[in-house]
């Protein structure tokens, strides 16, 4: 990220944690990979800032709980701890297993792993990294089950990581019934949890998630999720490669919350 836009960015965050502190609810945090293969790329996050963050968040005390765990707490039949914080990635890249996840468990931290399940196990990457590097694979149903071993969990992130509001409802159907079903296979458990590619959801497409089996799901709407919230439009904030760890505390206080707003209203 540029200097100036940096400064600029973080001095509105800011004024508006000062102007506008954000109240407490769970604060869902969208990570994508963790890796020292791509140090520019913005959803890339290098192995040494992810474990200074994850240090940061066990010093500073609050509580990193399972999105799972935090389900029932959402739908108003438990109590949520004050500020709880929860770890999510998307896509399913096999550097969540082998470099994320020995951090995460240094700091006994779960994270839930967002699988675009027809990539699994196939070779094949996205097409943002297609014309990259070997590291850039997807995660395979071993590494999965090593996830779900150590304590973390797995949700659906469509089959082929399409925007499932541009799509035909037939083929947004097909889309999320059949990550359900590669889930089921895969990992032998019925699928709780959904986030959609790239992060918008129309009504209709919300409840084929819901009619497909999942409890809740994420978008990329920002801010944190208090009791009563809608289960199937869970709000995230995402951590991305060009934040340093003032950024991070930042984002966690909730004071890009507004910034973010903004730029995906611009973006239409």
């Amino acid at each position: 990220m540029r200097p100036l836009r940096a400064a600029a960015r973080r001095a509105v965050a800011r004024a508006s944690a000062l102007l506008a502190p954000a109240r407490g609810g769970l604060r869902i945090l969208t990570y994508h990979r963790v890796n020292a293969v791509h140090p520019q790329d913005r959803l890339t996050v290098h192995p040494d800032l992810f474990a200074a963050q994850m240090d940061w968040l066990a010093r500073c005390g609050r509580p990193v709980v399972a999105l799972e765990s935090a389900l029932a707490a959402l739908r108003g039949e438990a109590a949520l701890a004050e500020d709880a914080v929860a770890l999510t990635f998307d896509d399913g890249f096999a550097d969540n297993e082998t470099v994320a996840r020995p951090i995460l468990e240094r700091f006994r931290f779960p994270a839930t792993f967002f699988l675009s399940t027809a990539f699994v196990g196939t070779g094949s990457t996205l097409d943002r990294y297609r014309s990259c590097c070997a590291d850039d694979r997807m995660l395979d149903w071993s590494q999965v089950a090593a996830l779900l071993a150590g304590g973390h969990s797995v949700g659906g992130h469509g089959r082929a990581h399409l925007e499932l509001d541009g799509l035909p409802l037939a083929e947004a159907r097909a889309e999320v019934e059949g990550c359900a079903r590669d889930l089921r296979a895969g990992t032998g458990r019925p699928p709780r949890l959904f986030c959609y590619p790239r992060g918008r959801a129309s009504a209709a497409v919300r409840a084929l998630v819901a009619e497909a089996g999942f409890e809740a799901a994420c978008t990329v709407r920002p801010g944190a999720n208090r009791a009563g919230a809608d289960a199937l439009a869970l709000c995230r904030t995402e951590v991305s490669g060009d934040d340093d760890l003032e950024d991070f505390a930042l984002k966690l206080a909730g004071a890009f919350d507004g910034w973010h707003r903004l730029r995906q209203g611009l973006a239409g």
